[in-house]
């Protein structure tokens, strides 16, 4: 059974590392912010930063701590 892309995204995202814009468009999709935009509706939050010219992101936690 394939995994859907919310759930790969928190298996990547897990470590807490930060993951480079790259590395979520080849891990995840070319649309892994839409894939971010459905985890926040679940209560994840995401941190974004600036590193060069292009942005990372990383995991924070989930709202209601069920991590």
């Amino acid at each position: 059974m394939t995994e859907n892309l919310p759930d790969r995204m928190l298996r990547l995202m897990s470590d807490g590392h930060w993951h480079s814009a790259n590395e979520l468009i080849v891990s995840i999709s070319h649309r892994f912010s839409a894939t971010m935009y459905v985890l926040r509706q679940q209560g994840y939050q995401f941190e974004k930063r600036r590193c060069g010219k292009q942005h990372e992101y990383r995991l924070l936690s989930k709202v209601n701590n069920r991590m």
